[in-house]
């Protein structure tokens, strides 16, 4: 038994069951996905509301590409706006994104909440603070 493939397995598992539920709650109330919405809350928690596209590609966990992707889909129903020359493009969450992630915010904190309500709150935080140090180990950063 490897009980850190078993825990990153876990991982894996907990994560996938959770977005399932997010994406299926957030499509029905909102029209977006759980990518979606992790897009446009880093957008909301940003100063000015501006990212510049390089920079979301860690806390997203995709290549440029598909961040590039999901903006300009995010774009074409006006929740965001690309702006700037090619060297310093940046994502700009208009006032119709904000909107609609502060609304979607209570939905997916009344899921996220739910999901962990069997769990100790000491646990949680535990837990929570775990994985932000695991998110940060600089061997898993993207190359």
């Amino acid at each position: 038994m490897n009980t850190s493939l078993d825990f990153c397995l876990a991982l894996h598992l907990a994560h996938a069951s959770l977005q399932l539920k997010l994406d299926d709650e957030l499509g029905i109330h909102h029209g977006i996905s759980f990518n979606d919405f992790a897009l446009l809350n880093l957008l909301a928690q940003a100063d000015g509301c501006r990212v510049s596209i390089p920079e979301l590609v860690r806390p997203m966990g995709q290549p440029q590409s598909a961040v590039l992707r999901q903006l300009i889909l995010l774009e074409k129903i006006g929740l965001v706006v690309r702006e700037g020359a090619n060297g310093d493009r940046q994502a700009v969450l208009r006032p119709a994104g904000r909107a609609l992630v502060n609304a979607a915010r209570e939905t997916a904190d009344s899921i996220c909440t739910e999901a962990v309500e069997s769990i100790a709150p000491a646990v949680v935080a535990t837990v929570s603070a775990a994985l932000a140090t695991l998110a940060c180990r600089p061997a898993l950063e993207l190359s």
